[in-house]
């Protein structure tokens, strides 16, 4: 099926009978329902012709039957399936076969909001429907994204700005929505968002972010490492923390096959899937450890990763254990649980 924009849709009849919402981006969803039920259905007639269902207490054939019926009064009728990854196997593909063969007059949305790999099912789904992909943006797309989202407030701002912006906050976009629109109304009359802008108004107090820990470890500062851990615990997940440190680290071996010239750094940046802003950041913590250090860096990581999924320990210190682990470059089999992990 052709590429479909939410963004660009206009009218009711832009849309198509059946779209499919999946990825783990929440902000992204949620802004491309907004937009669909603003336009399929207007306010006055949603009683009528607006269906919001959930997939862990619909099934398919309750799905179907409304699908099928017809608008009321207006030229569309909007049904919304959230969770459809919760529902029923079997439920799945009888929603499938209905986007084969859908009634025209219905804008079915299927909303997935699991990271998990894919089934058939959701494979044939992004196929056959106008299918949107909500996954979380990578480190070198999130910069973009903010000027864009600048951009269309009718605001500017200038490239060292919105990296830092990126830096400070991370790849959240709800969180970096939140900054963009509380910076806009610390600026008033004015148009432009420079880095001084920022530091005033999001400050250094996003120094306890993921990215700022994961530098801290980048830089064997390990004292910065369990201190900003403590702030960032409980707005993050350790299964999170870890898989975030896996491709930090990752990233830091690519980085010993590259020099620091402005070609080498631009296909390290475009290798890591990193702003070339940031790339920098790559050079500097290469220095810091070897590449056996690094290796053994990830097999840590992966050895807790195993630990905190099959075994009843206290997260918390195991934790704490693996950022000493990686910043005295101690190898794995110091770690619990070493003889039964191959």
């Amino acid at each position: 099926m052709a590429a479909f924009h939410v963004e660009k849709v206009k009218t009711a009849t832009d849309l198509p009978a059946v779209i499919f919402l999946a990825g783990a981006e929440n902000y992204l969803i949620d802004r491309h329902t907004e937009k669909i039920i603003a336009v399929c259905v207007p306010q006055d007639l949603r009683e009528f012709n607006f269906d919001l269902l959930y997939g862990s207490d619909v099934d398919a054939r309750r799905v179907i039957d409304i699908a099928s019926s017809y608008p009321m009064m207006a030229e569309r009728r909007l049904v919304i399936v959230r969770d459809f990854n919760k529902m029923a196997p079997n439920d799945q593909k009888k929603l499938l076969a209905y986007a084969e063969k859908p009634n025209e007059s219905t804008c079915l949305v299927l909303i997935s909001r699991s990271a998990e790999a894919k089934s058939q099912t959701t494979k044939k789904l992004e196929e056959t429907t106008a299918f949107v992909s909500c996954k979380p943006l990578y480190e070198n797309q999130v910069v973009t994204w903010i000027e864009k989202e600048v951009k269309d407030l009718n605001f500017q701002i200038s490239p060292d700005a919105s990296a830092f912006l990126a830096m400070q906050v991370g790849t959240d976009l709800q969180t970096l929505k939140n900054e963009i629109d509380k910076i806009i109304l610390f600026l008033g009359e004015a148009k432009d968002i420079t880095r001084e802008v920022i530091v005033q108004v999001a400050g250094m107090r996003k120094e306890y972010t993921i990215f700022a820990f994961q530098n801290a470890l980048g830089s064997r500062d390990l004292k910065q490492a369990l201190w900003i851990y403590q702030n960032i615990k409980y707005s993050q997940s350790n299964l999170g923390i870890i898989a975030q440190l896996s491709r930090f680290f990752t990233n830091i071996l690519i980085a010993t096959g590259y020099g620091t010239s402005r070609q080498e750094s631009s296909e390290l940046a475009k290798k890591t899937k990193m702003s070339p802003y940031f790339v920098n950041d790559l050079h500097k913590f290469k220095r810091n450890y070897s590449a056996e250090e690094l290796l053994s860096a990830l097999e840590n990581i992966r050895h807790i990763d195993y630990i905190l999924k099959q075994f009843p320990v206290h997260s918390e210190s195991i934790m704490e254990l693996l950022f000493v682990q990686i910043v005295k470059g101690y190898s794995v089999d110091k770690l619990p649980y070493a003889g039964k992990i191959s």
